[in-house]
């Protein structure tokens, strides 16, 4: 390795690389807004300031997606808020993610075909796309 070549990022797991992806993702659009990443064992923010994290992170007023399970309980989700515009980024249709992610999570083996085949090409998006975010920070350094 020569003193101009940074080492390599390390080899991390499909989940722990989106994962890692849209902590980024949801770090960076938090900063850009003025707001500090939350971090457990950090000292807690004012009520304020935990209220403006929570608002940027997670979107405002109503939400806009919706899927009621079969089992009664409706989901909800934002479009708007930093985790909305990384799963935007990582998936490439936030809508078509929600219901596919919803579906399967909640229903297993018995949520529908269709939606089982969504979720894992919608998966196997998020994994290309999150490497090479994770690839592009490394290369330059800006890991945050």
């Amino acid at each position: 390795m020569t003193a101009c070549t940074a080492p390599a990022a390390p080899s991390l797991g499909a989940d722990d690389t989106v994962k890692a992806a849209q902590l980024l993702l949801t770090d960076r659009c938090l900063t850009r807004q003025g707001l500090t990443p939350p971090r457990p064992g950090q000292h807690p923010p004012d009520a304020e300031e935990q209220s403006r994290v929570s608002d940027a992170l997670f979107g405002t007023g109503r939400a806009e997606l919706s899927l009621t399970l079969p089992s009664g309980p409706e989901v909800r989700q934002h479009t708007d808020g930093c985790l909305a515009r990384a799963q935007q980024r990582l998936y490439g249709d936030q809508e078509r993610w929600f219901r596919a992610s919803t579906t399967v999570n909640n229903l297993k083996s018995r949520a529908p075909a269709g939606e089982r085949t969504a979720y894992r090409e919608l998966r196997a998006h998020a994994v290309r796309t999150a490497r090479a975010i994770l690839r592009s920070a490394h290369e330059k350094g800006t890991n945050r």
